[in-house]
């Protein structure tokens, strides 16, 4: 009686339960542009990415929208390969040394605004039974205005860490 009583319970749990489908996460990224991000994906499986990232002495906001590869031939099993792109728009600060007949040598913080393109490209390592991935990518960058007219940056390396919920 009691093993039936178990399957009766193994069976019923089995018609209730439900695949967890992860639609949002939130994660930390270590590099040059260090910040943190929030991830939604969409109907298309692309997924948008919102951050705010620090770096330049400033603060930059970005948008980007990338792709996951989930089924790549020589990855093991739990990595992933992800590429996008997106815009960053933000400001930049730096010290400058200045010459005044006034006020002799001295340095001063100047800011300006940034505004810039984005591309992405990494690897993800996916854990089985937790709602984390580990990843590690790089995001080259252009800047326009700022402390240079142009500034590109094509190896902001970085490792993170994803909660997906």
């Amino acid at each position: 009686m009691k093993y039936f009583l178990l399957l009766l319970v193994l069976m019923f749990a089995l018609v209730t339960a439900k695949a967890q489908k992860f639609e949002k996460a939130v994660g930390l990224r270590l590099g040059h542009s260090t910040g943190i991000f929030y991830d939604v994906e969409k109907e298309d499986l692309s997924t948008l990415r919102f951050m705010v990232t620090f770096r330049g002495g400033g603060d930059q906001f970005t948008v980007m929208k990338y792709f996951h590869n989930f089924d790549v031939e020589n990855l093991p099993e739990n990595f992933s390969v992800y590429y996008g792109y997106g815009i960053h728009a933000g400001y930049v600060a730096w010290d400058q040394y200045i010459q005044s007949e006034d006020h002799g040598y001295y340095w001063e913080e100047i800011n300006a605004p940034v505004i810039g393109l984005d591309g992405l490209i990494g690897v993800s390592y996916d854990f089985r039974r937790l709602p984390l991935s580990i990843t590690c990518d790089v995001k080259p960058y252009f800047d326009f205005w700022g402390k240079n007219i142009f500034k590109a940056v094509p190896l902001d390396v970085a490792i993170g860490v994803n909660y997906s919920f």
